[in-house]
């Protein structure tokens, strides 16, 4: 569910940049008519994210936005309404608890990536501190460690950053763990040499895969994602962990599992999340 078109940070490798054919930042102002008009089937289980199109949590209620979706998870208790961030901005909605429904998802990167690729965005530590305030009210936190890259000395540095969120937050308190790296349209790289800020995304080893988008090799993106998921050993008869646009086999790898459809994986995520 988007309430805000375009976003207000500078990720070199975002792809918003290639989504809306002027800069501007615009929020729906028939936001709340929309909202309410939605129906769900009370049988089911829905899982819906914001923050695709513009980060969910920069704006804090600006336009009334989080108060409108958290009535929304309120009347549903069938729904997990995820806010997709690299913000801090949290005051909102420790300010007004939301629904145990409702959960706050962090984009985390090492420091490095950060400073030089996630411009304007929030620190590492500063994304640490939010998500455990939202953890301290109860509310189930998740964790998307996406886009992974291959930089200098990668498993030391994505290994310390591992163990940051494992010595902050105990596994009852995430709601699952998304890994990825990056996969490109075409689009967004033309987009990004076109870039102001000086960037690094354009020295990886691309290669298409078969929707015709570049993305590392398969080999690298094993390496990268077993190794992530090994770091969590821990958690995983606690956690939900999946990978994000990535094909069966690197699945089947790195999980020793796969799904049939997105219908299938949904399901079972939902089940994680409400157990």
């Amino acid at each position: 569910i988007d309430a805000v078109k375009n976003c207000g940070y500078s990720c070199s490798y975002c792809s918003i940049q290639t989504m809306f054919k002027e800069p501007e930042i615009s929020f729906d102002q028939e936001f709340a008519q929309k909202v309410s008009s939605l129906t769900f089937d009370p049988n089911k289980t829905y899982h819906i994210g914001t923050g695709q199109s513009s980060d969910a949590l920069l704006w804090g209620n600006r336009n009334r936005q989080l108060e409108i979706l958290c009535d929304l998870a309120r009347k549903n208790k069938n729904i997990i309404l995820e806010f997709k961030t690299k913000s801090a901005n949290i005051d909102w909605l420790i300010s007004n608890q939301p629904p145990k429904n409702v959960i706050c998802s962090w984009s985390l990167n090492v420091q490095e990536v950060i400073k030089n690729e996630e411009h304007l965005t929030a620190s590492l530590e500063m994304r640490i501190e939010a998500a455990r305030k939202i953890a301290d009210t109860k509310n189930l936190v998740a964790f998307h460690f996406h886009p992974i890259f291959e930089i200098e000395n990668w498993q030391h540095e994505y290994g310390k950053l591992f163990e940051l969120v494992q010595k902050n937050f105990t596994s009852e308190e995430i709601a699952f763990i998304s890994f990825g790296t990056l996969t490109f349209p075409k689009p967004v790289l033309n987009k990004i040499r076109q870039y102001p800020y000086m960037t690094k995304i354009l020295q990886m080893p691309f290669e298409p895969n078969p929707e015709g988008k570049l993305t590392y090799p398969i080999a690298i993106k094993r390496s990268l994602f077993s190794f992530a998921y090994q770091s969590f050993a821990n958690w995983h008869n606690q956690v939900f962990f999946y990978l994000c646009m990535e094909p069966a086999e690197i699945w089947d790898s790195v999980f020793g599992r796969c799904y049939r459809d997105n219908h299938e994986f949904e399901q079972d995520l939902s089940r994680g999340v409400f157990k």
